[in-house]
């Protein structure tokens, strides 16, 4: 298992997903009525130019599967806003990779691949810009307040403290809306602190370190305020996992 991989598997397994059914695919428009005249077989609309990526095409997993291609990517896009590079792992580890929109970072993306030379075997997407458009097909989005998460879910969220490697990963939803249903496409998601500029995050408003904490927890009366969603998590299953 190549370090790339290693780390792909890592990061699921220990993101431990839970998220809620993918979204079926969106019906086709429907054609305007035909004249009255004999029945004909209507011929399939043509795609949109790449260039035109209505709002559908920021919403992940949308139609990313282990299979995309950059080519595929590329028609969807646009050449020019799919980018062959090296994508960021943990702790300063670098991976190759690819990159959408790698000068937009309202619209920026992180690929990363099973195969790193090839670039095939699409393994997972990650969003952390934080003023990006990008959005989980279950409604979360980046900056989300964890109040607004909960109330989203329903029930509790439990995560881990901040500051840390895999601080803030999301660890249960308690059988809440957000709960994983998708046996195959993971959606996770990471919290961090509300950028409050120069006055900062007061302390000890949010739990810090190693631990578990649940968003309901007494000892944190405004975490709901200060902790949001810092990044979103697609992961696609492999050749071992299937």
């Amino acid at each position: 298992m190549n370090a790339a991989r290693a780390w792909l598997t890592a990061t699921v397994l220990t993101v431990a997903l839970a998220a809620c059914e993918r979204a079926a695919p969106q019906a086709a428009p429907a054609a305007a009525p035909a004249p009255a005249t004999p029945a004909a077989v209507a011929t399939p609309a043509a795609p949109p130019p790449a260039a035109a990526t209505a709002s559908a095409d920021f919403v992940l997993p949308g139609d990313f599967a282990p299979d995309t291609t950059l080519e595929q990517l590329r028609q969807r896009y646009g050449a020019g806003n799919v980018q062959a590079g090296k994508v960021p792992g943990a702790e300063g580890e670098e991976f190759d990779g690819a990159i959408l929109f790698a000068d937009d970072p309202k619209r920026r993306a992180y690929l990363y691949f099973q195969d790193e030379a090839q670039r095939r075997g699409l393994s997972l997407i990650r969003v952390f810009e934080p003023e990006s458009t990008w959005t989980l097909d279950n409604g979360v989005r980046m900056g989300q307040p964890l109040s607004e998460l909960v109330a989203l879910n329903g029930k509790p969220i439990s995560y881990y403290g901040l500051e840390w490697d895999y601080g803030g990963t999301v660890v249960d939803y308690h059988g809440g809306r957000l709960e994983r249903q998708d046996e195959q496409i993971g959606r996770a998601l990471r919290l961090g602190l509300r950028d409050n500029g120069d006055q900062g995050v007061p302390d000890q408003a949010t739990p810090v370190g190693e631990g578990t904490y649940r968003s309901d927890d007494p000892k944190y009366p405004e975490q709901g305020r200060w902790v949001v969603v810092s990044e979103l998590l697609v992961s696609f299953p492999g050749e071992d996992d299937l």
